[in-house]
C-alpha cells in the first residue's frame, strides 16, 4: 500500500487506532473561579480606628470607622459590627496599637470568642497586641470587637501606627 493511499476507519490517514478525545468542559473557566458563570463568594473587610477614637474610655463595641475594604458591605462603620451576608467559615483578626494597657474581645452574637489583655505598664512603650480566630457563621450572625476592663483602654492610632479589624470568608 502506498503511503499516500493509507487511510483508516476514522479517515485521518495516520494509521493510528481511533481514540475518542477527552470531553471538554462546556465552559473553559469551570472551576477556576474567574469565569462569567462562577459566583463570586468573596466576603472581606478591613477597617481602621480613626484618631478621634483614640484611648477609648468606654466598655463595649470599638468602632473602626475608616473602611478600607468592604466587599459585600458586611461591616457597618456606624455600629462597629460585621453582619454575615453569606454563611461559611470566616477569619477575623484585630491588631491594636497599645501605649499602656489594651483589653479587647472578639464577640460573636454577644458571646466571647477570643480575648486579649496587653500591657506595657509601667514602661509605657508602644506595641501591637493581636488576636485572631476562625469562626463558623450563619447568615445574619454578628461579629464585633468589644473593649473590656476597668477604665480607659490605651488603644490608639497615628500616622504610622494603625489599629485594624479584619475579616474575610474562607469557604
Amino acid at each position: 500500500m502506498d503511503q499516500t493511499d493509507r487511510t483508516d476507519a476514522d479517515g485521518r490517514g495516520d494509521g493510528l487506532p481511533n481514540v475518542d478525545p477527552e470531553p471538554q468542559p462546556q465552559n473553559p473557566t469551570d472551576g477556576r473561579g474567574d469565569g462569567p458563570d462562577d459566583i463570586d463568594k468573596t466576603v472581606a473587610f478591613t477597617a481602621k480606628l480613626i484618631p478621634c477614637d483614640n484611648y477609648p474610655a468606654h466598655n463595649g463595641v470599638l468602632k473602626f470607622r475608616h473602611i478600607l475594604v468592604n466587599k459585600r458591605e458586611g461591616y457597618d462603620a456606624t455600629t462597629g459590627v460585621f453582619t454575615c451576608p453569606m454563611a461559611g467559615f470566616y477569619y477575623f483578626t484585630v491588631h491594636a496599637s497599645v501605649y499602656g494597657r489594651g483589653e479587647v474581645i472578639i464577640q460573636k452574637n454577644g458571646v466571647k470568642v477570643v480575648s486579649a489583655y496587653h500591657t506595657t505598664l509601667p514602661n509605657r512603650m508602644s506595641q501591637v497586641a493581636s488576636i485572631s480566630s476562625v469562626i463558623k457563621l450563619s447568615l445574619g450572625d454578628r461579629v464585633w470587637v468589644d473593649l473590656w476592663g476597668c477604665g480607659r483602654n490605651d488603644i490608639f492610632c497615628s500616622a504610622d501606627n494603625d489599629t485594624v479589624f479584619v475579616g474575610f470568608r474562607l469557604s
